[in-house]
């Protein structure tokens, strides 16, 4: 039975061998396996007109999708850039808020200024002038009082009457000393070169003649009163215009140039301040109020009053150095351009007169002293204070508004201590002090 399956087994063993094909040798390549068939790839088909459709729709959904995510990243950019701005502008305004605060409390303000106190009586302020005489006037009438005397003096007088003229009805100041300098060199041209005739005629159209010179009262008749002539000559243009002309017959250059000295000399006629002297007698009320005219309040003015307790709120919650302290009441001062000062004497009278801020105080002793009786050395002291005004030279110019007399104040007369002595040994001092007629 061993034999029989020993054969069968060994039959099996070669049909399986069999099967496994041909032998095949290590290192024999003429052996080895064939190369598997290339598989043919299947080609591509063009896609479909929908799917095309569908494929499009799909980009575009994507590439919107996309553009509206960089949209909105630069809308919050441009966000938080506006954020960033609004809070830098908020913060400059608020910088800016408390520099116009401390400037509107501490900085250069536009001054009001009032020509008088509301706290004494006066008829009000009042211009003189010696050279036009007549009654004292208000400012504007005293003006227009020069103003008229000047050019009714031409005729006498033309070319020294045309200096004032222009010195006296122009303003601003700038304005004037422009033109006296541009009429000075045309005569200088003159004088200097007398041969060349170019010197000797200005073109009455030339830009600068008209905006110097030609604008101002007085300019054409200091010319005329200089010898020059209007004539007509032959622009640069071609074309005839009016020129003013020195003749070349006119050798006067002596009297030329004495006209320039003169006019570069000369200074405006102005009002002087009429005193407005008022004495009250012993125990006689006096008047507390001033007529309108006394002031020159602006609309600034009553605005500040209405904004007064706020800045006054303001300047207590403020840190204030001492020169700020100063500063603040020298404005209070400074808004009065007069003021008043009563003098008050032994025998009850008082002795009114009204005078510019920056006046010295010698011009009140002055002032008394041409209203007593017997003018000798007398002092003046504070009625508040007791404080004795210009005792020295030096002390006697320092002006009104320095001593803080302004708006108005009230000081007291005694004589120097010298002349009480003399006068309490001739039987004492005299009961008159004003002058009779000053009285009546």
């Amino acid at each position: 039975m061993s034999a029989i399956k020993d054969f069968f087994k060994k039959k099996k063993a070669e049909a399986k061998f069999k099967l496994a094909g041909g032998g095949q040798k290590l290192g024999d390549a003429s052996t080895a396996k064939p190369p598997p068939k290339p598989v043919r790839q299947q080609e591509r088909s063009h896609p479909s007109q929908s799917a095309q459709q569908a494929g499009a729709a799909a980009l575009n959904r994507f590439s919107s999708q996309e553009q509206k995510d960089v949209d909105i990243q630069k809308s919050r950019q441009k966000a938080m850039i506006k954020e960033k701005a609004r809070k830098e502008l908020e913060r400059e305004q608020k910088i800016e808020e408390e520099i116009a605060k401390i400037k509107e409390v501490y900085g250069e303000k536009e001054e009001v200024e009032c020509e008088g106190p509301s706290s004494l009586a006066a008829k009000g302020v009042y211009f003189k002038s010696d050279l036009v005489g007549g009654p004292p006037a208000t400012r504007e009438v005293m003006k227009k009082r020069i103003k008229d005397f000047l050019y009714g003096q031409l005729e006498g007088e033309q070319g020294l009457t045309a200096v004032l003229i222009i010195h006296t009805c122009n303003s601003p100041r700038d304005r004037v000393e422009l033109c006296v300098e541009t009429l000075s060199k045309y005569i200088d041209n003159i004088v200097n070169n007398p041969a060349e005739a170019k010197f000797r005629k200005i073109r009455k159209s030339n830009k600068a003649f008209k905006e110097r010179v030609a604008a101002l009262e007085g300019t054409e008749e200091f010319l005329d009163g200089c010898g020059f002539q209007i004539k007509q000559m032959e622009g640069p243009d071609g074309q005839m215009e009016d020129f003013w002309v020195f003749p070349d017959e006119n050798t006067d250059f002596e009297t030329l140039a004495a006209m320039r000295d003169t006019l570069k000399g000369a200074e405006p006629v102005t009002a002087e301040l009429d005193r407005g002297l008022l004495v009250i007698p012993p125990q006689q009320k006096m008047c507390r109020e001033l007529p309108q005219d006394f002031f020159a309040i602006s609309k600034e003015e009553i605005k500040a009053e209405q904004t007064t307790r706020k800045e006054l709120l303001e300047r207590e919650s403020m840190l204030r150095t001492k020169a700020m302290r100063e500063k603040e009441e020298a404005k209070a001062r400074r808004k009065y351009k007069f003021c008043l000062i009563r003098i008050r004497f032994p025998d009850g009278w008082i002795l009114q007169g009204t005078f510019n801020i920056h006046e010295p105080v010698s011009a009140v002793s002055e002032f008394v002293t041409n209203c007593l009786e017997t003018p000798l050395p007398h002092i003046l002291a504070d009625s508040v204070t007791g404080a004795r005004l210009g005792e020295t030279e030096e002390s006697a110019e320092t002006s009104l508004l320095d001593l803080g007399l302004v708006p108005a104040s009230l000081v007291n007369f005694c004589w120097d201590p010298e002349i009480e002595q003399d006068l309490a040994g001739q039987g004492g001092a005299p009961q008159v002090y004003l002058r009779e007629d000053l009285k009546q």
